[in-house]
Formats: structure tokens, sequence, C-alpha cells
């Protein structure tokens, strides 16, 4: 115990050192010249959130201007807390001008020239996740540090909660988001008045989101669970729904559940459920034609869905903009504007009656929200359908202040 509480006290203590190193190195970067062609990293770790960053970097790809990189990092597995080398071959397939860097192969990590690289990209908020020499507080001493959500920031309560990374968020040189009132809480907490460092431009998924199809049929169901039981960070209500939504006669219509890709892990670490369970839970969907969706790129899952049903998640964000229904399973919390725009397309379900009946009235083709869904798609479609284009033209603007190598 008491080496446990040592440990955290010394990763307290680092963590305020690296803050301080950061807010440092980001008001240096002044003097740090460019390449006459941008070479910009892009760091990749989860096949499932490859959709975040793959329209700037293709935009990239094909503008003489850049010189795309992808830097390879392994998995992160968060029941043994290590990371497991498995996602290499999955990205060099999506490399598009054949540059890359596998950071490790059999355990042993690539020297990579940091300092070469202009700007860097990370696809999630969360150093833990990484080697220490490619957390964001340890590259922003070489580069420009860069940030495009992977998901949609939501709840309040999570910054307040203290469940937003403080050291992630002090060493991002530029962060890209989807609205003005989430880009006023980062600034107000991380940039200095003379430098606003996180700037309402938009979100690529939901760019990406606005070419989903839109045919909706009425009979094809996906429900999204969350990973976490936290209700300060969304709740999930798969413990509560699962033998419910398995045992409802479903006839020709289908149902499809897509797990947020941590739940299971999370929940076994946790001891939510255990292995036994998940394995029997898995056997009776199998056994009733019940689709365990295994799908990287969660927009093919979407394309053939009809009607999502989903506790809080970014993918409600990306699935209006299809303009088929979505039956959210509410918690209860403060949304930031985004969100509350989204909801209100929503059909709310705050219990099995009320999601049983809301489910058999959308199967029957009744669907009195539609309208609503469709204004909501046009006020979004409008906003974000060029933010992967305006993030690669805000990074070359960024870019003429500085001296060319």
């Amino acid at each position: 115990m008491a080496d446990s509480f040592a440990r955290k006290k010394l990763r307290q203590i680092r963590q305020k050192v690296d803050i301080k190193r950061a807010r440092r190195c980001i008001r240096n970067m002044g003097s740090k010249p460019v390449n006459k062609v941008l070479k910009v990293g892009f760091i990749v770790q989860m096949p499932e959130l490859w959709q975040t960053e793959e329209p700037v970097y293709k935009i990239m790809c094909n503008d003489a201007r850049f010189e795309p990189w992808l830097i390879i990092v392994p998995e992160y597995d968060v029941i043994t807390l290590d990371l497991k080398d498995n996602i290499g071959d999955y990205y060099i397939k999506q490399c598009g001008n054949g540059k890359y860097i596998v950071t490790c192969k059999d355990g042993v990590w690539s020297d990579i020239d940091l300092d070469s690289f202009d700007y860097i990209f990370y696809q999630r908020p969360y150093n833990t996740y990484l080697p220490r020499h490619l957390q964001s507080t340890q590259v922003i001493r070489h580069t420009r540090t860069c940030y495009v959500p992977y998901a949609t920031l939501y709840l309040k309560e999570a910054r307040e909660a203290g469940l937003v990374e403080d050291d992630f968020f002090e060493s991002i040189y530029l962060g890209f988001h989807e609205g003005d009132d989430v880009v006023d809480l980062l600034n107000n907490r991380y940039s200095t008045p003379d430098f606003k460092r996180f700037l309402s431009i938009g979100n690529p998924t939901l760019e990406t989101s606005g070419t989903l199809d839109k045919t909706c049929n009425y009979s094809r169901v996906l429900w999204a669970p969350r990973w976490n039981t936290d209700p300060v960070i969304g709740g999930s209500h798969f413990l509560e729904y699962y033998k419910q939504l398995s045992d409802f006669p479903w006839g020709e219509n289908t149902l499809t559940i897509r797990p947020h890709p941590l739940m299971w892990d999370n929940f076994i670490r946790k001891n939510v459920i255990t292995e036994d369970e998940k394995n029997k839970i898995f056997a009776c969907w199998k056994e009733r034609g019940i689709v365990n969706d295994g799908n990287i790129n969660y927009f093919d899952t979407l394309n053939d869905t009809d009607i999502l049903i989903s506790d809080i998640s970014s993918l409600m964000t990306f699935f209006i903009m299809t303009g088929k229904p979505i039956i959210y399973c509410p918690f209860g919390s403060d949304f930031f504007e985004l969100y509350d725009l989204v909801i209100s397309g929503c059909y709310i379900a705050n219990n099995w009656d009320e999601l049983e009946s809301t489910v058999k009235m959308l199967l029957s083709g009744e669907d009195p929200l539609k309208e609503k869904r469709l204004k909501v798609l046009n006020e979004l479609n409008m906003k974000y359908n060029h933010s992967s284009e305006a993030i690669v033209n805000y990074i070359y603007t960024d870019s003429a202040k500085f001296t060319k190598r």
C-alpha cells in the first residue's frame, strides 16, 4: 500500500514537471524552423479510431505542400496494462504514400528523429496509453503537437471531475474541435491571452458521417452500450438491458450489438462480469441470431443500420448524420451544445418499458421525430462538411509564421 502511494505521488510530481516544461516548449516553438515541404506525423495506435485522422491524412497525401507519415504504435492492453504489437499490418495497408514508421518490433523500440517533424497529430488524448518517449509531454520538446478528437466531447462533468488529462492538453500546440463551448473551456484552462491553441474548426468524423447511407428500412437495429458503468462519465446500460434485448422477438428484423471497444476488457478487469459470463452471453447471441459486431471500421456498421440504440456516445453524433432514428438511454448529465442539439432529435428511453415500446414503434415504421432529425442533420452538415480541409489549411497557414529550413 505504501509503495503504491509512493508511486502515485512520484507520478503526480513528474506530471507537474512535464506540464511546466510543456508550457515553456510551446512558447519556444516560434523559433523552430519548418521544412519547405511540411513533414507531418500521425501517431496511430487503435484501428477503430483511424477514421478520425484518415480524412486529414488523405488530403495531405495528395497535397504537394505536405509529407505525411504514419507513426505506428503497438495497441494498449487495458487488462495487462501493457502494449501488444498486433496492428502494424493494418496501418501499413492504410499508408497512402509509403512513408511510415513501425515504432516497436519484437519488443525493441525504433529510433525516431522527432525533431525532423514539423507537426505530429495524436489519435487519443491519453498519454497513459503511450510509451513515455511518444507522450505529448515529451514530443512537444521536439515539435508541434496537434490533436483532432476521436470522439466529440459531451460531458461537462468529465472536465470538472478531472477525467480529462491535464498533461495531455497542456502539451498540445494546436487542437481542432467541433464546438465553441468546448473550445472556450479548453482555451480558458490551457491557453494564454496571446495564443489560443484550441480552435472551433470542426470534426472530420462528423464530416465523413455525412456520406453514410441515409436509406432507412426500419428493420436493422444496432445497440451501442458504453464501456464504463460510472455515471460520472456517462454510465452503461449493458447489464440492465442485454437479457431483455436478447429475448426480444426480432422476427425478420435484426439486432447487432457493438459495445465500446474497451467494454469487455474493462468489465472483466473490474469484475463487473467474468470471462465465463462473457462467453455464455456470446453463445446466447449466436443461438438467437444476434450479431456481435467485429467491424474495425464502425462506419461499415452504421451503413448497415436503420435504428441506433445507444448510451451516451460519439456514435450518436455520427449516426444522426444519416437522418435515421436514435433511441438514447440516458443517465442524466450536463452536455455541451452539440449533444444538446443531437439529443433534441432522439427518442428517450429511461427504462426497459420505454425502450421496448419505442423499438416496437420504429420497427412498425412509425417515426414521429423524423423531420426534427433532418433539421438537426442539415444544421450539422452545414457546419462540418469541410472540417478536414480547414484543418489542413490552418496547419499550412500556421507554418508560414516560421523560418523555412
